[in-house]
């Protein structure tokens, strides 16, 4: 998806396909009278996240440009949470943090720590990086080919368009977190767009969380001095639905809410679970005017990394997420 006239960004396409979708959705409402109380109790609750944990990431003042090929690399294999459940059944552990303090550990072992090792990265190499058996599962075994192919993508645009270097990347964007989604956006790989009521739909996960945590890693220093941040969107995914459901700001169709409940996988691009991802975006993007109406000039992304830790508080971890074989959350 190439960014259309009328719209200056990616972020800014994802924003309007977002309120599109909820002007016509058949199986999620937002309960908008609770927004502005609750976002007013989440701001107030929860401490704005303004760097990357060192303890799980690769990150190093005295070397950005691994810094920044560390997030690269993280982001194009930040996927996968379906096979969460599988994983545990065979005794390995796929969230988030243990993926990526796998990747801090391949970087410090000079372990696929540059573009020219992700263009030929292999699933083998990446069931031993990220500790995944070969042959536990056939699920899993797709998900590391799923990392491999992924990674070689990436790994190969970087060579053939910035000189193989990711500070080349970065200076393509010219300190603009927008401008950095447009480029990544643009891999096929990164390009999270699905099919709704007959109309393409923008998501664009990835490539935005990827500018996030280029922002949050190089610390807002060059060549990531974005003063855009409250531009991108939320980072659509299952947790970010799955907490503004249970704190009854998003109101699921009975039969969807069972479905879910029961552990029954929600296919692919389905209006479903395009609904699902779509009201999270467009939930948040009312709980920014919200916020901003109050006083408090937090960022979508802000409220994203908020709502994230509240996922993983127990009384809201326990409940299931909604599933689906996907490579962009």
């Amino acid at each position: 998806m190439s960014v259309p006239e009328n719209f200056s960004s990616l972020p800014d396409q994802v924003r309007h396909d977002a309120g599109l979708v909820m002007a016509q959705a058949d199986y999620i409402k937002i309960n908008e009278p609770r927004i502005a109380e609750y976002t007013a109790w989440l701001v107030k609750k929860y401490p704005l996240v303004t760097t990357l944990d060192g303890s799980h990431h690769f990150l190093s003042q005295a070397a950005p440009e691994t810094t920044a090929a560390y997030i690269i690399a993280l982001d194009s294999v930040n996927f996968g949470s379906a096979y969460f459940k599988i994983a545990q059944e065979c005794g390995v552990d796929l969230e988030y943090n243990r993926i990526a303090g796998a990747l801090k550990n391949a970087f410090v072992a000079q372990r696929l720590n540059m573009p020219i090792k992700w263009a030929s990265a292999t699933p083998a190499e990446c069931h031993d990086v990220f500790g995944i058996p070969l042959g536990r599962h056939e699920r899993l075994d797709q998900l590391m080919a799923n990392f491999a192919a992924h990674l070689q993508e990436t790994g190969r645009r970087i060579i053939a368009d910035h000189g193989g270097r990711v500070m080349n990347l970065l200076a393509a964007a010219d300190n603009c977190a927008e401008k950095l989604v447009n480029i990544i956006g643009a891999w096929p790989t990164f390009r999270d767009v699905t099919q709704y009521k007959g109309r393409e739909v923008a998501v664009f996960k990835r490539a935005q969380i990827l500018a996030a945590d280029i922002y949050l890693g190089l610390q807002g220093q060059p060549p990531a001095a974005f003063q855009d941040m409250d531009k991108l969107t939320i980072f659509a995914d299952n947790m970010v639905p799955h907490v503004l459901r249970h704190d009854a700001i998003l109101q699921y169709a009975p039969a969807l809410a069972e479905k879910i409940d029961a552990g029954a996988m929600i296919e692919s691009g389905s209006p479903e679970e395009t609904e699902i991802r779509m009201a999270g975006i467009h939930a948040v993007e009312l709980m920014k005017n919200a916020a901003a109406g109050q006083g408090s000039r937090v960022t979508s992304v802000n409220l994203d990394h908020i709502l994230w830790n509240r996922g993983y508080e127990a009384g809201i971890y326990a409940l299931p997420t909604h599933r689906t074989w996907s490579v962009w959350y």
